[in-house]
């Protein structure tokens, strides 16, 4: 198979995924990378839909794909990936990465909560989930859409082994009365809270929050007593239908290296998924003290379904598409 050119479908961004490219072409400067920024947000993940046409037309698609595990393991159970166990993949603790194979971490994915400040005065800020049930919330309370059944959904159903006060059920139902904005990308839940259109954005990446910090927008973490920092991550496989197998195999190999990993941490701003990383972004340097759980457990993943249909029965305030990428809400982050 071809060892000169790689095709990669990514929900990272093209101006940072340049840097990536340059990375692997230092050592490997005879591939070409060909790389489409890709969304995930639905069920099936757009993404994969992409993939499944792509075989269908040509007969060929991408030959590595990178998501959020949660869409990921859509893609997974749609048997799109072959198994790589790449050297390099020591380097990954064991909580961020499929026992098979399948998929390996390459960048965390810390979610925090955010409020604008602006809006909200320091004495009332909520401390606690069950302060987010106040009246005062209702209609302005932002979160990256839960109907869609990805990493929104599983954040959501994390929250079942760490509310103390109130019964995850009865928290879920309460909540729905807030009328929460179901925004469909996380940086329009950051956009929505910065711009004033919500107080509260329960569901955002930490590396867009220190990129808005960056920017001066008026926006602060929010602090929840029983909801911890909650970690995530990118993950890469390796498309069952690569036609340039050994290419793919070498990317994988490096982007999970050390050396790899140390590139993607000291780029602006991602947190490589190498926990001893001495880069500028790995969480021992950026959140050098903070306790958190990574997601999806398994209990999350195998009540994904389930969940799901909760909240789709009881969340029903959609953003257009429209708003979500035609106005401002989009363009807060963007260079």
């Amino acid at each position: 198979m071809s060892n000169n050119k790689l095709i990669i479908y990514g929900t990272i961004e093209t101006w940072e995924f340049d840097s990536w490219i340059i990375g692997f072409n230092k050592v490997h400067p005879n591939i070409k990378i060909e790389y489409s920024r890709k969304y995930v947000y639905g069920t099936p993940p757009p993404m994969s839909t992409q993939i499944t046409h792509d075989l269908s037309n040509t007969g060929s698609s991408a030959d590595i794909v990178l998501s959020a595990i949660s869409p990921h393991l859509q893609m997974q159970n749609q048997d799109l990936f072959q198994v790589y166990n790449s050297p390099e993949r020591c380097n990954i603790s064991e909580s961020l990465k499929d026992s098979e194979g399948f998929w390996t971490s390459i960048v965390l994915l810390p979610t925090m909560q955010i409020y604008n400040r602006e809006l909200i005065d320091i004495d009332e800020v909520p401390t606690s989930s069950k302060d987010l049930l106040d009246n005062r919330w209702k209609n302005r309370i932002s979160i990256h859409d839960i109907t869609l059944g990805t990493f929104g959904s599983n954040w959501m159903s994390s929250l079942r082994s760490n509310l103390i006060d109130i019964d995850w059920s009865s928290f879920i139902n309460l909540l729905s009365h807030q009328n929460l904005q179901l925004w469909p990308l996380f940086r329009h839940v950051l956009g929505s809270v910065s711009l004033g259109k919500s107080d509260i954005g329960l569901t955002v990446m930490f590396y867009e929050y220190l990129r808005a910090k960056d920017k001066n927008l008026p926006i602060e973490r929010l602090m929840l007593s029983d909801i911890p920092l909650y970690i995530s991550a990118t993950v890469a496989s390796i498309l069952k239908t690569s036609s340039n197998l050994e290419s793919a195999k070498l990317f994988i190999d490096y982007i999970l290296s050390k050396e790899g990993q140390n590139m993607i941490g000291n780029n602006y701003i991602r947190v490589p998924a190498y926990i001893e990383s001495d880069s500028k972004y790995s969480i021992s340097n950026i959140l050098p003290d903070e306790k958190y759980s990574i997601f999806p457990s398994l209990d999350v993943i195998n009540n994904t379904d389930k969940d799901r249909q909760l909240f789709q029965n009881l969340f029903k305030n959609h953003v257009t598409t429209d708003e979500a990428f035609n106005t401002d809400v989009d363009k807060v982050l963007k260079k």
